[in-house]
């Protein structure tokens, strides 16, 4: 049987000292210690095979440094809904993991979602992603009080809760832009939030016969038919794809919310936003973690445009 790695053997191997090694390894932020001390003490840990016992630190702290991703999802999705938020789990763990904290992704059902297996892991907070109001509002009751929850791809103006959406204003106006004029028309990606989707149609300054949700690609190719010629807009990388298969002669833009816009050919105009507001989604949930009644505003944080 191996023996099991400590603390103390990680300390020998990176030739530091055990405190240091624990500051590292429990990521104490009022410690000044350099990045190479970090990557040696990390390399150790790796090459020793070391393993944290969350179990021990959760009894010792009362948290258990889980954060949870719900993510819902039916048989029905769009095929890239599995894909459409890749990079914002992966930027979301980047961020967390180097605070200490590790990533939990459950796909749920919207329908009649099953939280108490979510519930047993004890997460100190959860990210919800592309939900409905009701679903969320669900969620956050059976989480309670004292697990801060962020919704990314859901408005609302509850003062509960942290918000995270793209800044649609500026991204229509940058559209625009880019297109050389105002573009006539709007292509959706199916959000599950309502309220989102008319806060989008209300920023795009369209009628709604003009706006077109995306619910199956003859109800899109029905509404391609007739607009020959004319300039529009996506809204998704992934959809854009989509709509590439079309007999479409008119102009598009593409706003890259999923953050892959290397998936569209370079001719295509796209308006690409800053990923850097998944660092501070992150920030803002280990700052609800560790002082939780220390409220930050606004409520939400808008997806800016890489300039």
């Amino acid at each position: 049987m191996m023996k099991k790695v400590t603390i103390k053997d990680i300390a020998k191997e990176a030739s530091v000292s055990i405190a240091t090694v624990s500051y590292i390894l429990n990521a104490v932020g009022n410690q000044s210690i350099s990045e190479e001390t970090r990557e040696k003490v990390m390399k150790a840990a790796q090459k020793l095979n070391y393993i944290r016992n969350l179990n021990a630190r959760t009894l010792k702290s009362g948290k258990s440094e889980l954060i949870g991703i719900l993510l819902p999802q039916t048989s029905g999705d769009s095929y890239w809904s599995t894909y459409r938020y890749t990079e914002a789990v992966r930027l979301l763990g980047k961020h967390l993991n180097r605070q200490g904290y590790h990533l939990i992704v459950s796909y749920i059902d919207p329908i009649a979602p099953k939280l108490d297996v979510v519930l047993e892991r004890e997460m100190d907070g959860v990210f919800v992603l592309n939900a409905s109001q009701k679903m969320f509002y669900q969620i956050s009751k059976r989480f309670g009080v004292g697990i801060p929850l962020i919704g990314i791809d859901i408005y609302n103006e509850d003062p509960l809760f942290h918000k995270l959406i793209p800044d649609f204003d500026a991204a229509f106006a940058k559209a625009s832009e880019a297109l050389g004029r105002r573009f006539d028309f709007l292509i959706i990606d199916d959000y599950r939030d309502k309220l989102l989707l008319d806060r989008i149609k209300q920023s795009s300054g369209l009628e709604d016969d003009s706006i077109h949700v995306y619910s199956g690609d003859k109800k899109l190719r029905s509404f391609l038919s007739g607009r020959s010629g004319q300039f529009g807009c996506a809204i998704n990388e992934f959809l854009f794809t989509r709509i590439m298969n079309e007999p479409f002669d008119g102009k598009l833009a593409a706003l890259c919310t999923s953050g892959c816009p290397e998936l569209l050919p370079p001719s295509v105009p796209k308006v690409v936003f800053n990923l850097d507001a998944y660092r501070i989604a992150s920030e803002l949930m280990i700052h609800y973690i560790r002082k939780p009644h220390e409220s930050i505003e606004p409520k939400i944080t808008l997806l800016a445009m890489q300039e």
